[in-house]
C-alpha cells in the first residue's frame, strides 16, 4: 500500500481533496446558431440548455461510433467543450468539417484554461471558503456553473456529480493555479497526485476516452446512458445506429467496474475469463484504499456484464458491480 495514497485519499474523501487534471482540453464553440449546430452533432439535448447550465455528451461519426467525449457548459455567448487530453485536436476538424452556413465558430481554448477537480464530503464548504460563500448556492443539477473572481482571477466553478463524494471542477489560466492550490490549502482542503485521482475515478467508475473506450465504440458500450445520451432528441449525426440498438437491440460488449476480493491490481490489458472463458480485458486498474483490494474497470462481453457476476484472472477473483 502506497502511504502517501492512503493519507491523500483519507483526507481528501472524508474532506475536501482537490487533483490537477493534467492537459484536459477545451473547445469553445460561438456564434448564433452554436446551440442547434452542437445539437445535431452530439448525443445529449444541447439546445435545451440555458445559460449556467451543461450536460454530458458523446459525439458520434456517421456510423454511430464514438468521436469525441466531453462535458459541454452553455455561457452567455458560447459553448465550452471539455474534455480530456487531445480532444480539442480531435473534435475541431470534426465538427468544423460539418459548418457549412451555420454561424458557428471554433476555438482551441486549452493553453488559456486548466481544470482541477475537487471532491469529499466537505467539498462544497471549502469551495465555498476559497471562492465566497454562496459561490455554490442555487447549483441544483449536475454541470451547473458560473465564473468567480479569485484576486482578480476568473475561476469557473462546474458542479460535478461523476466522483461518489460528489464535486466540482475548477477552470482557471495556468497561471493561476498555483494560487487556487494554495487557497485550498489554506482552508483546510487536501492537495492530491495522480494516484489519488486515478483511484476516485475508478472508484467512481468514471471512464475516460482513450483509455477505457475509444472510436471502436458505441455510446451505449460506455454505459453512461442516463447521463449522455438522449433518446427522445431527434435527429443527429448517428443517430440512426444508436435509436436502434436503443429500440431493436443491444450492445455485445459494455464497461462495468470489478472489484477484486484479493491478489495484486490486474494491469491494464489483463484477459478476464467468465466460466473460463474469454470474457473482457481491463482497461483501468487501482489499488482502492477504502476497501485495501484492487478495482477496475473492465470492457466486457455482454453474458458477463450483469451485476455480481464472477471474474477471474491469473492472480485471483473478481466480482462485477453496478456500474
Amino acid at each position: 500500500m502506497n502511504e502517501t495514497l492512503q493519507h491523500e485519499y483519507a483526507a481528501a474523501t472524508a474532506g475536501a481533496g482537490l487533483v490537477r487534471l493534467r492537459d484536459w482540453s477545451t473547445v469553445r464553440a460561438s456564434g448564433g446558431d452554436r446551440a442547434s449546430f452542437l445539437h445535431n452533432m452530439c448525443t445529449n439535448d444541447v439546445k435545451r440548455l440555458t445559460p449556467g447550465e451543461g450536460c454530458e455528451a458523446f459525439f458520434t461519426d456517421v456510423k454511430g461510433k464514438i468521436h469525441s467525449h466531453g462535458f459541454l457548459l452553455a455561457g452567455d455567448d458560447a459553448i465550452q467543450i471539455i474534455g480530456v487530453s487531445g480532444t480539442a485536436e480531435r473534435l475541431m476538424p470534426q465538427l468544423d468539417r460539418y459548418i457549412i452556413r451555420e454561424d458557428v465558430k471554433l476555438a482551441d481554448e486549452s493553453p488559456e484554461l486548466s481544470w482541477l477537480l475537487a471532491f469529499g464530503e466537505r467539498a462544497g464548504e471549502i469551495v465555498a471558503a476559497t471562492f465566497g460563500e454562496g459561490v455554490v448556492a442555487g447549483f441544483d443539477a449536475e454541470w451547473s456553473h458560473r465564473t468567480v473572481d479569485l484576486a482578480g482571477v476568473a475561476v469557473t466553478v462546474v458542479r460535478c456529480d461523476m466522483p461518489w463524494t460528489g464535486g466540482f471542477l475548477l477552470g482557471c489560466s495556468p497561471a493561476a493555479i498555483d494560487a487556487v492550490e494554495g487557497r485550498w490549502s489554506k482552508a483546510d482542503g487536501t492537495l492530491g497526485g495522480e494516484e489519488l485521482w486515478q483511484a476516485v475515478r475508478i472508484e467512481s467508475a468514471w471512464p475516460l476516452w482513450g483509455v477505457d473506450f475509444d472510436a471502436t465504440n458505441l455510446p451505449q458500450e460506455v454505459s453512461r446512458n442516463a447521463q449522455a445520451i438522449s433518446f427522445r432528441k431527434g435527429c443527429y449525426l448517428g443517430q440512426e445506429t444508436v435509436a436502434r440498438l436503443d429500440a431493436f437491440g443491444h450492445v455485445n460488449k459494455q464497461l462495468v467496474t470489478v472489484a477484486f476480493a484479493e491478489g495484486d491490481v490486474p494491469p491494464v490489458g489483463t484477459e478476464l475469463l467468465h466460466n473460463d472463458q474469454a470474457a473482457g480485458r481491463v482497461t483501468s486498474s487501482c489499488w482502492l484504499p477504502r476497501v485495501a483490494k484492487p478495482q477496475a474497470i473492465c470492457m466486457v462481453k455482454r453474458a458477463a456484464a450483469a451485476a455480481r457476476t464472477e471474474l477471474r484472472w491469473s492472480d485471483g477473483a473478481g466480482s462485477v458491480v453496478n456500474f
